[in-house]
């Protein structure tokens, strides 16, 4: 039988962080419901209940209380789901039954309020599916690459013809900023700054500016990329990423990006590498080589460096931890 891990997460000081406005508006959509099936009020619907505060504390600590049905949502919801499922699967140690279970409870809400025209769609719906599938085995997985499998990338993108400079410079803006996929959406050119190796002022979650750095590997694929673009678009469409569509240069969608890094899965075998598993190698990286986890804090542009480890940092086997305890054994004897 399969050992049960339980983590004592949700305290009584984490849930008073939920925005009391989403709180109210899923407390409608449960008194709706309820009303219609009283019969389940203390059991199945107060299930529902616990697992969507879960979310919204997630909401709270993550996305810094962004309001459900505000437009920003709607924009960043895959990201957003994305991230709720590495939570739920890396800190909860949720399984595939639990985590199809929260992420139907926040589905459901979604569908109330789109029946009762609080929105004007479902933000996720459909686009979620390749992630949830049609059973369990289906759950988006979190990858963390190692130092191999990184430069297995790298090196394959530089020699498949069926990868162009787009797709180089998506890994590699990537992998260097660790950045979250809507940011690297958002790049322009008219916010490049190629002495300094950075894009400034992108808008990511919630409004806020950030950063988005690069390396010398990259910033010579971007001036690649921009004498390209000088031939094809003469540099009129301001996205660094850009598609063709009947005969019109474009900027290329966030959807699109997402495609685009799936393709680059499957070079190591990956059917389902996403965006967030980029970030989580980088992040995961930079500790691992610095041990500094502000570091890496800083460069996920996290406000704690909780939300860091507990998120974004591979939890130690406990093989490694034998090991790291028998260096310093080693280390002491030595002295």
């Amino acid at each position: 039988m399969a050992k049960i891990t339980r983590i004592k997460y949700f305290t009584d000081a984490k849930k008073a962080l939920i925005n009391p406005e989403n709180q109210k508006k899923y407390d409608k959509y449960l008194n709706s419901n309820i009303i219609k099936n009283r019969d389940v009020k203390d059991t199945t619907y107060l299930v529902y209940k616990n697992y969507m505060s879960h979310f919204l504390v997630y909401l709270a600590e993550n996305w810094n209380n962004i309001d459900l049905y505000s437009e920003e949502f709607m924009e960043n919801a895959v990201d957003i789901m994305e991230g709720y499922i590495s939570f739920l699967q890396d800190v909860l140690k949720n399984n595939k039954k639990v985590i199809n279970t929260k992420l139907s409870t926040v589905s459901s809400f979604f569908l109330w309020s789109l029946k009762r025209k609080y929105v004007d769609k479902h933000p996720f719906d459909k686009q979620l599916d390749r992630m949830k599938g049609a059973n369990e085995e289906k759950i988006i997985n979190s990858y963390y690459l190692d130092e191999e499998q990184m430069n297995l990338i790298t090196e394959t993108l530089k020699d498949d013809p069926r990868y162009d400079i787009q797709d180089r410079l998506i890994w590699g803006v990537m992998l260097d900023s660790a950045n979250r996929v809507g940011a690297i959406s958002n790049l322009t050119l008219s916010s490049l700054d190629l002495d300094n190796m950075l894009f400034e002022g992108i808008r990511e979650k919630r409004g806020y500016r950030v950063e988005v750095v690069f390396e010398e590997d990259t910033k010579e694929l971007i001036e690649q990329w921009l004498a390209q673009r000088k031939e094809l678009d003469n540099l009129e469409v301001d996205s660094l990423f850009m598609t063709r569509h009947n005969g019109q240069y474009r900027p290329m969608s966030k959807g699109t990006i997402q495609e685009r890094v799936k393709k680059i899965g499957e070079i190591l075998g990956l059917d389902d590498f996403h965006a967030h598993c980029i970030r989580k190698t980088k992040l995961n990286d930079v500790y691992v080589k610095t041990g500094d986890l502000t570091l890496a804090s800083e460069l996920a542009n996290h406000k704690s460096t909780e939300v860091t480890r507990s998120s974004y940092i591979k939890p130690q086997s406990k093989t490694e931890i034998r090991e790291k305890i028998r260096a310093m054994k080693e280390k002491m004897k030595n002295k």
